[in-house]
């Protein structure tokens, strides 16, 4: 009987897992002939020439057999009439070809098999080797200038193989053959370590420069080293005065907390709490930081008060490069601070250079490597609520993975340019939407050229052309960068630009995640800091009825005036100034802050006081709404309350004030205070009385009857429950099954439950984020559906 002749077209998968090897191996084990071939991002593309049983046996195993990290969208098979025999099996020069997806992985941590190998003394090419890769681990994203994922288009193509990784390579039994980010140290790329000047202090033998490193740490150094995806600053964690000293050289790094990296689990399990999820998590390949709880109020002697300051939480993360292994290999048990080695609000270094001139007053050495970084990337950051992943920062181990939108979508490219704080970019293709890596704060030209690289960066591995865009979109605040941004693109590509309002994005996104059907709608709580609103004021403590075609606002945050706007925002103390102000009258204002000692928390006293009575009394009879900002932002009120509360009286870190009244709030117990909040219609909007709230507060802390934990625990959940209350109210008027929570206030595991179980108990069903994150990295996913929908309204 003849050989049967197959085609088959293998869509979807992530290429740079051994994917190509696998295959090869396969086709062989069942005595396939024929080739294969890397066709970027259509996928692979098989012929295979063999006996029909076994090229059937070959399919099965494909799906039950194929690599760890991989993804198989579809399989499309057909039988050729081939006149060809193929007397052997070879892998074919790759081709560059487009398609729907994206097939690069993220970057893999280490895997076990090279950690193994990293330690054996018998294998010297990889023995103590920093750079130690194989086909199931090593760095991805971060490495590939463009697809196909070959080695010539990585910045490994600056690094031959010598004649033993080439055999390995070429070797079908190893599990480097065709692995294209692997070295030793005979070709691959090595650490250098300099001093401040610039100047060598070690060189080439890895053994020395580690010990150098390692006594210098013990000596209460600070280090810059270089790794995947940009550079981090180390010290030790356990010395209050090493720790000090970072935040000192930092300068606007006062509270904000530092990631730990550890060497293993057993290093903190006395001391922190770790549920399955979050073991399952830390120790995954993505390798993120994940926040974990103190056990105790005080730390143990390994870790430094000043790690987390106010805060019940340290983030950790487990070594995920041989470099990292290697450290701990010399240092030992150890905890060491491991943060991003930049200078505040600017992107961190990618080469030398920069990593040179940015560094140079903050780290006393610096451990660089000569192979290049094509994409920086942060690690990603994560905190867990009852199994549910909340995303805090979505970037190392995550990108460049993307998102399914539920409904077809026959549109080959769209742009979002994301808000202005802590954000993502986002491209459209077809069904599905790529996430740029966190960026950060847009606020400054360096942040900007990083998001607006990270996007044609992705347009680039996407292979989407300048024709192929159809929409750009953006947030509705018209004085962001990145609205200006959008607008630019849409003037140069001659395409249509929509404007999404913000907290709609964050409910959007929510949709999206949680597969609502195209003409279903939910009810969205949307609680962050800030955003701008249709009517022009700051909205951030919302209620909407939502479709992926329309929002309508149901409920809200009473305003409130912000007097000096954004002001209030560093300085909680003029917030709650703004709201007192509203509530009573000069004297009683005054009288309260000095029964509260709120005098002290404001930047310049009682002078910074009586200018914004007198700022108050001058606008009040006029419009108010014209002359002093206005804002429904759920965050202020937190902000507020731990203010009033002694808890933080100065924002140093984005969501400082609310996240320590968080850790406050968790070992009080709520049924110790009466509280209570209520609300009122106003032209078919319900309107929740934070007036009346924050006046009951200040009468509680007056009185001192309570403790203060008990008034944060309290705080916290009575604001939960109106949200919930209104929102189940307004599900069952409208005959709506589902509730959802978004925003950064989403973060707060308290408020989350609350919302939760009440929805839960009342018989709807509660959609929350796993996948986007809840704050303001999710909100470009959430841009392109809006602009998705507007666009198909109006072609």
């Amino acid at each position: 009987m003849r050989d049967k002749t197959i085609k088959i077209n293998i869509l979807g998968i992530v290429q740079g897992v051994g994917f190509r090897p696998f295959l090869y191996n396969l086709a062989r084990e069942f005595n396939l002939t024929g080739f294969i071939q890397n066709n970027g991002n259509l996928g692979v593309k098989l012929i295979l020439q063999g006996n029909h049983d076994k090229i059937n046996d070959f399919l099965k195993n494909l799906e039950l057999r194929k690599p760890e990290f991989s993804y198989i969208e579809k399989i499309i098979k057909n039988e050729l009439k081939e006149e060809i025999t193929y007397k052997q099996l070879i892998i074919k020069k790759s081709q560059k070809k487009s398609g729907t997806g994206l097939s690069l992985p993220p970057d893999i941590s280490i895997c076990n098999q090279c950690l193994k190998e990293i330690q054996n003394k018998n294998l010297e090419k990889y023995y103590n080797y920093p750079f130690i890769a194989c086909s199931s681990c090593g760095p991805r994203f971060s490495t590939v200038k463009e697809l196909p994922y070959d080695r010539v288009r990585s910045t490994m193509y600056e690094f031959p193989y010598c004649d033993s990784c080439n055999k390995e390579y070429n070797d079908f039994h190893n599990r480097r053959f065709h692995a294209q980010t692997f070295a030793c140290n005979r070709c691959g790329p090595n650490y250098t370590l300099y001093d401040t000047n610039n100047e060598i202090i070690k060189k080439k033998k890895i053994e020395e420069i580690l010990q150098e490193v390692v006594k210098r740490l013990r000596s209460g150094q600070i280090g810059a080293i270089k790794g995947i995806g940009g550079v981090h600053l180390i010290a030790l964690a356990n010395d209050d005065n090493i720790v000090l000293k970072l935040r000192q050289r930092k300068k606007n790094r006062k509270n904000k907390p530092f990631a730990l990296m550890i060497p293993d689990i057993n290093t903190i399990k006395n001391d922190f709490f770790i549920s399955k999820k979050e073991r399952e998590l830390i120790e995954s390949f993505r390798k993120p930081i994940v926040l974990l709880q103190k056990k105790k109020r005080d730390f143990n002697q390994k870790i430094s008060r000043w790690i987390a300051p106010g805060l019940c939480n340290v983030g950790f993360m487990l070594p995920y490069t041989g470099i990292h292994h290697l450290i701990f290999k010399f240092l030992g048990n150890l905890p060491i601070i491991y943060t991003s080695g930049n200078q505040t609000n600017i992107p961190m270094g990618i080469n030398n250079n920069d990593i040179f001139d940015q560094l140079h007053e903050l780290a006393d050495f610096f451990l660089l490597h000569n192979r290049d970084i094509c994409q920086r990337i942060d690690d990603s950051v994560l905190r867990i609520h009852d199994n549910k992943i909340k995303l805090i920062r979505r970037a190392r181990g995550y990108v460049p993975e993307f998102i399914t939108i539920p409904f077809e979508s026959d549109i080959p490219g769209a742009i979002a340019t994301g808000p202005e704080l802590e954000l993502t970019g986002a491209i459209l293709r077809y069904n599905r939407i790529y996430p740029t890596q966190y960026i950060g704060n847009v606020n400054n030209l360096e942040t900007f050229a990083f998001l607006e690289n990270s996007l044609i960066h992705m347009q680039k591995l996407l292979q989407i052309s300048e024709n192929d865009i159809k929409f750009i979109v953006s947030d509705a605040h018209p004085s962001f960068i990145t609205t200006r941004y959008a607008e630019r693109l849409s003037n140069k590509f001659e395409i249509p630009m929509y404007k999404i309002q913000h907290h709609y994005a964050h409910i959007l996104s929510l949709m999206i995640e949680n597969n609502i059907d195209i003409n279903e709608k939910i009810i969205g709580i949307s609680t962050d800091g800030t955003g701008y609103g249709n009517d022009g004021n700051i909205w951030g403590g919302e209620i909407f009825e939502c479709s992926y075609k329309h929002f309508k606002r149901l409920a809200h945050l009473e305003y409130q005036p912000m007097i000096g706007g954004e002001r209030c925002i560093k300085f909680p103390a003029r917030m709650a100034a703004s709201i007192i102000l509203k509530n009573y009258t000069i004297d009683e204002t005054k009288n309260i802050f000095e029964k509260l000692n709120l005098i002290n928390k404001l930047q310049y006293k009682e002078k910074e006081l009586n200018t914004m009575i007198s700022q108050y009394e001058s606008l009040h009879n006029s419009n108010l709404n014209n002359n002093i900002p206005l804002t429904s932002s759920t965050g202020r009120i937190f902000d507020i309350v731990s203010c009033l509360l002694d808890v933080c009286s100065l924002k140093t870190y984005r969501g400082e004030p609310a996240m320590r009244l968080e850790c406050v709030a968790s070992n009080g117990n709520p049924e110790n205070v009466k509280l209570s909040i209520d609300y009122e219609r106003k032209n078919k909007t319900i309107i929740i009385n934070t007036s009346r709230l924050i006046c009951d507060i200040i009468d509680l802390i007056i009185k001192n009857t309570n403790k203060k934990k008990d008034i944060a625990a309290k705080f916290q959940k009575c604001l939960a429950n109106i949200f919930v209350e209104i929102a189940i109210d307004k599900a069952n008027e409208l005959d709506i099954h589902k509730i959802g929570l978004s925003g950064g206030v989403a973060y707060n595991y308290d408020f989350n439950y609350t919302i939760k179980k009440k929805i839960i108990d009342s018989g709807l069903k509660y959609i929350e984020h796993n996948l986007i994150p809840p704050g303001d990295g999710g909100i470009s996913i959430g841009q392109l559906i809006g602009g998705l929908f507007n666009y198909m309204k109006d072609i």
